[in-house]
């Protein structure tokens, strides 16, 4: 062999190895080796296209993978209508509520240390809930109440059972949350969880799915158990080892300007949420122009509940792990056990109703139990979240399918509707195993 052709074959495997790379950071295949139309699955661009078109929808980045190639990912429309900034595949966006899983997910990772039990009271690590007091009726006076039966646990936090609400509605109870400034940037979760632990709870611990803010008591939880802060425990254990490199609580000068507007519907036009335009109608904190727009300062807020940015294919890491099992690309954060038991429904086997016909809820995720009473294309055993700017994720363990929808919308009913077509498009693609 001469030289040269040595010199050829070095070439020749340098650049194999490049695309081998190239295809860990983000694998892809074509739609038709994994089981798809190409077809069909082009459909879910021309779906989206023409909401854009319409008036409907500002912009959206979709991504579907199976058998942990991606067999889909595109960018339509504009991350900023007033300003006709592109969406890109790069486009970062607020998570909001799906922040919930990853904070559940860094919690669990403190139990495979053996740092706590699933039926540990909260109060053993955070004494300022020792002495909770619960709303005598669900809708009673704030004033009328008893001692809780049994304390809130950590799995009570995890499943959305320990009696904690979201604030998220303008009833009297709800607005104890808002009274308390719960959600205010300038708070840190160790303040937070004082004035928390001040109001009462609205239910009786393990007897009502609630959706709460029990993942900011999780990533209080992480911070007092682990001695860390939860955005550096989140960073050390999830972002670096998984390759999301553009996840955070907040955004610098060198990435602000790939965060998306959040729009919403005003007089029929989707306008963004700022203090020109306003805000959809109530006195929400996620409603907010200084809440919706505080994404690109190092604020004290670090929460559970909410508060994350990501692209769709840092998210996509996250889920793909969850689907693998605790692992990706090497990366293992959690075990194929501990994952199995987070993916189970947890409120049906203890005495508590579904949150939603069909659906059971696990340690951080909506569960599906019966597609057909869930009203829904998947299949028994999914999982799936969403944000309360119209983002959506679901892993599929049966199809070994994960798909991420990310928008920007609040206050716009036809981007809701639309996104959540999603599972129609994807599904209806789906033709092969």
């Amino acid at each position: 062999m001469t030289r040269i052709m040595r010199t050829n074959l070095v070439v020749v495997a340098l650049a194999l190895a490049a695309v081998n790379v190239i295809a860990q950071g983000l694998p892809t295949a074509r739609p038709e080796d994994e089981g798809f139309s190409p077809e069909r699955l082009a459909y879910i661009d021309k779906f989206y296209s023409e909401k854009i078109d319409h008036g409907d929808l500002a912009g959206i980045v979709t991504l579907v993978s199976r058998h942990g190639k991606i067999v889909h990912f595109s960018a339509l429309g504009y991350a900023d209508v007033e300003k006709h900034t592109k969406m890109e595949k790069d486009t970062i966006f607020r998570q909001y509520s799906m922040t919930k899983a990853i904070a559940s997910t860094a919690l669990m990772t403190l139990y495979e240390e053996g740092r706590f039990q699933i039926d540990d009271p909260i109060s053993k690590y955070l004494p300022e809930f020792a002495n909770l007091r619960v709303l005598r009726t669900p809708d009673g006076p704030i004033d009328e109440t008893v001692a809780p039966d049994r304390p809130p646990t950590i799995h009570d936090i995890l499943r959305h059972t320990a009696g904690f609400t979201h604030g998220l509605s303008t009833d009297k109870f709800d607005e104890q949350y808002a009274k308390a400034d719960l959600f205010s940037v300038d708070l840190t979760l160790d303040e937070m969880m004082k004035r928390l632990a001040k109001i009462p709870l609205r239910y009786q611990p393990g007897t009502k799915w609630a959706y709460s803010v029990g993942p900011d008591v999780q990533a209080r939880l992480v911070e007092v158990i682990s001695g860390v802060p939860f955005d550096e425990y989140l960073q050390k254990h999830i972002f670096d080892p998984l390759g999301m490199k553009d996840t955070g609580f907040w955004l610098g000068p060198d990435k602000a300007d790939r965060l998306a507007t959040v729009h919403w519907l005003k007089d029929g036009k989707l306008v963004p949420i700022d203090e020109a335009h306003g805000h959809p109608d109530g006195d929400l904190a996620i409603y907010q122009p200084w809440s919706v727009n505080s994404y690109t300062v190092n604020h004290k807020r670090k929460g559970g509940s909410y508060g994350l940015v990501a692209t769709a294919e840092d998210y996509w890491r996250f889920a793909q792990m969850i689907l693998n099992g605790g692992e990706l690309n090497g990366a293992r954060i959690l075990s194929p056990r501990t994952v199995h038991f987070m993916g189970q429904d947890h409120l049906e086997p203890a005495g508590i109703p579904d949150y939603e016909k069909g659906n059971g809820f696990g340690l951080g995720f909506a569960v599906i139990e019966n597609q057909a009473a869930a009203a829904t294309l998947g299949s028994d055993g999914g999982l799936s979240w969403g944000g309360a700017a119209t983002t959506s994720f679901w892993i599929d363990p049966k199809e070994d399918i994960v798909v991420i929808a990310m928008t920007q919308h609040m206050g716009a009913p036809a981007a809701a509707d639309a996104v959540a077509q999603m599972r129609t498009l994807v599904y209806s693609a789906l033709i092969g195993k």
